[in-house]
């Protein structure tokens, strides 16, 4: 929880972040309500909320991802002490769930991505809990409704994944009362129906059809998505470079690895009856659902993408495949099996998810995202702008469309320069228009324009790749 603190004090904001902030936060009307693929509703309504008492800054915008990371922490801390009593095995499945690269992104990320996947563990906690303490039945199956109401409206690419969820957990939860189906399925279906008709009914109901037109068009591209974000990146400053050359050459073989032995412990315990223990009892079924969960959704998302050419979910929008599956290798790792090929395959699944949470520490990073590497320095950016703004009277500035939003949002928070609002950017980063004092551009691609024009570069940032151009006329004044 630090670790992401400090993250959300130090990184800029990005793109993705300052787009929500200024479409559908910043503005006077209730743009939270607006049907948009940006606007995740659960969380704009919450920035709206603490950005109105706060006042705008990068820790009031992310400060409802912050939340969702604090109630996501504790549903993964919750699910390793139901699932197993081994010290090793849940440091490993807590390690997996909470320091993988991917999932921290967007733990940070100022969208609805950690509240979501919070709401998605915490059905699964609820129903473990229940089994293990013998809960109310009916407060039990409020909480995993509501649970499942509350995720989708932080994030509408959950939904399918949290509604399958649901479904196993009623199925689960069936097993044990099965003369009170009607009675059960009302309350696990009922209030989740109106959390998300109260907070993101009208939403849905307006929804457009062409907002659903970016993703992958294949399930390889989507799995190839999530290994490479879940793998992406060892850190130099971690680890020393041999240390680093092995995580580096030998890491993209463990989540392959790690499949395998799911296969072979599912083999296993099907062939098995696992020892009649507390473990059995809670991981058993926690495995069941997770993957059933995890491979109903991607067959349903394979389903609309060739029925109806919706694209698969792709890097983000498949963040739920990393958590439910990674939660389903826990669980399978926990049941004891008495035969030798039973303890092999759960001593080899334990081993596996004890290297991939030592690489997920190795990932650890504190300056950037993954997806949005370019919006690195936003801030020292600013920064620029701002000093020759107050020196030169630069008030007219371009930018790369990577920048437009984070830079505008910058501008709006800071009130002390007097630049003019940045424009959009055009389709083709080259064509910047002319007359501006100052750009902002992405050098790699950008750098003939600057030559071209004449401009003088003052800043320039090789890790993001960002650069702030002036004319030289400016800085003779």
């Amino acid at each position: 929880m630090l670790w992401t603190v400090a993250r959300a004090c130090v990184q800029s904001l990005t793109i993705d972040e300052a787009d929500t902030y200024l479409a559908w936060v910043r503005p006077e009307g209730p743009t939270h309500w607006t049907p948009h693929a940006n606007n995740h509703v659960l969380n704009s309504m919450l920035m709206r909320l603490f950005t109105s008492i706060f006042g705008a800054s990068a820790i009031a915008i992310r400060l409802p991802a912050l939340i969702g990371t604090a109630l996501y922490l504790v549903a993964a801390y919750c699910l390793v002490r139901l699932l197993s009593p081994r010290r090793l095995l849940q440091w490993a499945i807590f390690a997996c769930l909470t320091c993988n690269p991917f999932v921290m992104d967007y733990l940070l990320a100022a969208r609805g991505y950690s509240m979501a996947a919070a709401f998605l563990l915490w059905m699964v906690v609820i129903a473990a809990w229940y089994r293990e303490c013998q809960s109310e039945l009916w407060r039990t199956c409020v909480l995993i409704s509501a649970g499942a109401g509350l995720c989708i409206s932080a994030n509408f690419s959950f939904a399918i994944a949290a509604g399958l969820t649901a479904l196993g957990l009623f199925l689960w939860i069936c097993r044990e009362h099965r003369r009170e189906y009607l009675r059960v399925l009302a309350a696990c279906v009922a209030p989740g129906m109106a959390v998300v008709y109260f907070l993101a009914g009208s939403v849905i109901l307006a929804w457009p059809k062409n907002q659903l037109n970016w993703g992958a068009t294949s399930l390889i591209e989507m799995i190839r998505s999530l290994v490479h974000a879940c793998l992406y990146q060892p850190s130099e400053y971690l680890l020393h470079p041999r240390l680093r050359h092995y995580f580096v050459h030998f890491g993209t073989l463990l989540y392959p690895i790690l499949t395998g032995l799911v296969v072979w412990r599912v083999v296993m315990l099907f062939l098995e009856r696992p020892a009649k223990d507390d473990e059995a009892r809670v991981a058993g079924p926690v495995a069941m659902v997770c993957g059933f969960a995890c491979l109903g959704a991607i067959v349903c998302h394979e389903f609309l993408f060739l029925a109806y050419r919706i694209p698969l979910p792709l890097d983000r929008t498949a963040l739920w495949v990393a958590l439910l599956f990674l939660a389903a290798a826990g669980a399978l790792a926990s049941p004891r099996l008495s035969s030798l090929a039973g303890r092999l395959s759960g001593n080899a699944l334990t081993a596996v998810l004890l290297l991939i949470g030592c690489y997920n520490i190795g990932c650890l990073r504190l300056t950037y995202f993954n997806e949005w590497k370019y919006d690195a320095d936003m801030k020292n950016v600013y920064s620029v702008l701002a000093w020759y703004n107050h020196t030169d009277a630069v008030i007219k500035v371009s930018t790369n469309w990577r920048y437009v939003s984070a830079l505008n949002c910058y501008r709006l928070m800071s009130t002390h320069e007097t630049i003019e609002k940045i424009p959009d950017a055009p389709s083709v980063a080259e064509e910047y228009p002319a007359g501006y004092q100052a750009y902002v551009v992405y050098y790699p691609v950008d750098q003939d324009f600057v030559k071209r024009e004449s401009l003088q570069v003052v800043y320039h940032d090789d890790f993001s790749g960002a650069a702030v151009a002036i004319r030289p006329e400016i800085l003779k004044q």
